[in-house]
C-alpha cells in the first residue's frame, strides 16, 4: 500500500455495463486496485457497439476500462456461473450494473453472494433504483437529466429544455459510487462483515441539479436571474462567457469593457437592479462584446480579474497553452484504435504511461485465459470452455 497504489491488493470482479459503475471500478483499478471485467460473449459490454470491430474499443469502453482485465463468460450456463464462483474467491468488492432483478435471476444477488463470502463489498448499479415503481425501467444518462429538472434548467433562447450533450450523470454518479467504496473499503478494516451499496443515476442527477433545486425552493420557484451575473455573449470572432461576482465586480467588469458609464446607470449599480432590468442590460453587452475578438477580451478582462472564458470546441482545448503546460492529458494507444486518445489524468493518482495496464483499456475478453489461469484453472480446462462456448474465444 503506498500514496500511489492505496488499493493494492484489493481484489474487484466488475459485472457492469454502461458507464457509471464500470468509471467507478476503473478509478478502482488507478489507485492500484486488481478490477476484473466480466463481460457478455456476444461483443461484451453494450458500450463497444459502436466499435471499429466486435469486443473493440470505443470512448466510453476506453474510459470505463482503463486499468482492467477482462474476461468473457457465459453467465447464463451453470458452467460459466461456476467459473464466476471461482473468480469471486478473495474478492473484496463485486460490482454490478443489471437492471433490478436481473442479478438475483443469475443467481449472484447481494444475500447469495454474501453467505458464500460475508466481507464482500457488494455494489449495485441502476437507473432509478432498485425499489419504486420505476425500477425496472431503462435509463441512461439524458433520461435522468430530463426526470430531475436538469433540462429544464438549461433551456435554449426559444425555452425549449436542453439535453447537456456529454455525461455528467453518469460521471457524478461513478465519483459517489467510488466514493462509497472507498469509505466502505476503509471501514472495513474495523468490521466483521462486508456490506451492500446502492448507487443510481437517479441520486446523482438529483444531486446535480440540487443548486438549481434549491434555489428555486429558497425563492418561491423564481430564482434571481443568473444572467443579470454570467452570460454567454457573442464576439468578432466567437463566444464568451463572463462572470460578474463581488462587490467591486460590477464596476470592473465596466471598466474592462472600456464603458465605465454603465457603472453609473442607476439601472445596474446593484444586483437587484440588474436582475430587473436584465432585458435591457443584455443587448447592450452583447453589443459591446460583439465588437471585439475573443483574445482582445480576454487580456481586457484578465487585466481587470473578471471571470471569464471563451467558448472552447473540445479539441480547442486539447491545444491550449495552459492545458499544454500543465501535462492535462496523456495520448495514450489503444487496442483496436488506430489513434492515440486523450486521457486527462485523474486527480491523486500517478501519471499515466502509455503500454502500462493502468493506461490500457483491454478488448472485450482479451485477458480471458490469463484471469483463468491466475485462478487455477489449467489449459485443458480453459480449452475445454472455449470449446463448449464458455469462454471467449482467444483474441
Amino acid at each position: 500500500m503506498s500514496y500511489d497504489a492505496p488499493f493494492a491488493g484489493i481484489k474487484v470482479i466488475d459485472l457492469s455495463q454502461g458507464i457509471a459503475a464500470p468509471y467507478a471500478g476503473m478509478l478502482l483499478a488507478q489507485h492500484g486496485a486488481e478490477v476484473i471485467k466480466v463481460e457478455l460473449l456476444d461483443g461484451g459490454d453494450w458500450v463497444r457497439v459502436s466499435a471499429p470491430k466486435p469486443g473493440g474499443n470505443t470512448a466510453l469502453s476506453v474510459m470505463g476500462n482503463l486499468g482492467k482485465q477482462s474476461i468473457g463468460v457465459d453467465l447464463k450456463s451453470p458452467v460459466g456461473c461456476a467459473v464466476l464462483w471461482r473468480l469471486l474467491e478473495g474478492a473484496d468488492v463485486f460490482m454490478e450494473g443489471f437492471r433490478p432483478g436481473v442479478i438475483r435471476r443469475l443467481g449472484f444477488d447481494y444475500p447469495t453472494v454474501s453467505a458464500r463470502f460475508p466481507a464482500i463489498l457488494y455494489l449495485s448499479m441502476s437507473g432509478f433504483g432498485q425499489t419504486g415503481p420505476y425500477a425496472e425501467r431503462p435509463a441512461m444518462d439524458p433520461v435522468l437529466q430530463a426526470f430531475t429538472g436538469f433540462m429544464a434548467e438549461n433551456r435554449d433562447l426559444n425555452g425549449r429544455p436542453m439535453n447537456i450533450a456529454s455525461i455528467p450523470v453518469d460521471m457524478i454518479t461513478a465519483l459517489y459510487a467510488f466514493q462509497a467504496l472507498s469509505a466502505a473499503l476503509y471501514a472495513r478494516r474495523d468490521e466483521t462483515h462486508g456490506r451492500y451499496i446502492e448507487a443510481s443515476l437517479l441520486q446523482g442527477a438529483a444531486w446535480l441539479n440540487t443548486y438549481a433545486m434549491l434555489q428555486r425552493v429558497i425563492y418561491d420557484g423564481d430564482p434571481p436571474g443568473a444572467r443579470a451575473h454570467r452570460g454567454v455573449y457573442p464576439t468578432a470572432d466567437g463566444w464568451i462567457l463572463v462572470i460578474v461576482s463581488g462587490r467591486r465586480g460590477w464596476g470592473d467588469f465596466c471598466r474592462a469593457l472600456e464603458h465605465p458609464e454603465l457603472g453609473d446607470d442607476a439601472r445596474f449599480t446593484s444586483v437587484v437592479g440588474r436582475v430587473a432590468n436584465s432585458a435591457d442590460l443584455a443587448p447592450i453587452l452583447s453589443e459591446i462584446l460583439s465588437a471585439r475578438t475573443n483574445a482582445h477580451w480576454q487580456a481586457r478582462l484578465s487585466e481587470y480579474g473578471v471571470m471569464h472564458s471563451v467558448t472552447n470546441e473540445s479539441l480547442d482545448m486539447l491545444r491550449d497553452p495552459h492545458v499544454e503546460a500543465t501535462g492535462l492529458f496523456s495520448h495514450l494507444r489503444q487496442p483496436g484504435l488506430p489513434m492515440t486518445l486523450p486521457i486527462p489524468a485523474i486527480p491523486g493518482a500517478p501519471a499515466l504511461q502509455n503500454g502500462t495496464r493502468r493506461a490500457t483499456a483491454p478488448l472485450a475478453g482479451a485477458d480471458t485465459e490469463a484471469v483463468l489461469r491466475a485462478h487455477g484453472y489449467g489449459l485443458s480446462e480453459i480449452a475445454d470452455l472455449r470449446a463448449r462456448g464458455v469462454i471467449s474465444a482467444a483474441c
